[in-house]
């Protein structure tokens, strides 16, 4: 399979891509629901933000204005939904079922396989919801706040920052997803990582409000630069060598993912236990 054009290799994988936008779009109720779901929270957040800032003495905390963390929750939301998939939630199925065995068999890279997988899913959201949220907000700024967006090389920045954010996510869900090896059935251990995930990343309050250990702490996990990073190159909060520096401490972490990834999946395929028959 090595030897194969690269063009080739990619068309090999393009079906998996394509089914799983299939898969979505026959689910509507599901994307509705999921979408409904995603904008409640993220008004819930809006308006408990605007409550903050009203009983503030000042109107500024810790660097933000009210007009920086308005643009902060409707990007952060924007942002999760651009890089988030579910590779854990697939490889655990397919371990619990006992299709892992076929998939392994199968003359195809499985890691190659699940990316692409993860990669028509996140096409599906950035297009339907991440793209349609951005463009309301910029004019829901513009027209009451005469706010332009961001400059193209700031977009470029940002989109680069997502791009490196959607594969470091991958990767942790893809180890993560290796615990159906051990345990079989990983739904609880999932919904319990979501919730902290969401927390640690900054998705719901921006890391600059914990205290200087708790920051300083987040640059030996992955959290912040999956959503944090490109948010805040976003809202220009990170520029020049900030912004650069902020990038190669993703470009490190899918160096480090990666490798504990082939780590842990050479161990886990040794535990290889089919339950599905």
């Amino acid at each position: 399979m090595d030897s194969l054009p690269k063009k080739k290799r990619l068309n090999l994988y393009l079906p998996f891509a394509k089914s799983e936008i299939q898969r979505a779009m026959s689910y509507r109720m599901n994307f509705f629901m999921f979408a409904i779901g995603g904008l409640i929270q993220v008004f819930v957040t809006y308006y408990l933000w605007i409550a903050i800032f009203k009983s503030s003495p000042t109107s500024t905390l810790n660097g933000f204005t009210l007009s920086n963390i308005i643009v902060y929750i409707f990007m952060s939301n924007i942002t999760a939904r651009a890089v988030n998939s579910s590779g854990d939630m697939i490889v655990g199925e397919e371990v619990l079922t006992g299709d892992i065995a076929m998939n392994l068999i199968r003359p195809i890279s499985y890691h190659l396989r699940l990316l692409f997988q993860c990669l028509g899913t996140v096409a599906y959201q950035f297009v339907t919801l991440s793209v349609p949220m951005w463009i309301g907000l910029i004019l829901v700024r513009y027209y009451t706040a005469h706010e332009l967006p961001p400059s193209i090389g700031t977009i470029l920045l940002y989109t680069c920052s997502c791009l490196l954010s959607f594969y470091i996510l991958f990767l942790f869900n893809f180890c993560f997803g290796m615990l159906a090896f051990y345990v079989t059935y990983i739904w609880g251990l999932r919904v319990c990582k979501n919730s902290i995930f969401n927390f640690f990343s900054g998705q719901i309050i921006p890391l600059a409000f914990f205290p200087l250990w708790f920051q300083h702490a987040m640059n030996f996990v992955p959290f912040g630069s999956i959503n944090y990073t490109p948010v805040m190159i976003y809202l220009q909060k990170l520029t020049g060598y900030e912004a650069l520096k902020a990038i190669l401490v993703q470009v490190v972490w899918i160096g480090v993912l990666f490798l504990i990834s082939r780590l842990i999946w050479k161990k886990a395929t040794k535990r290889l236990m089919i339950l599905g028959g």
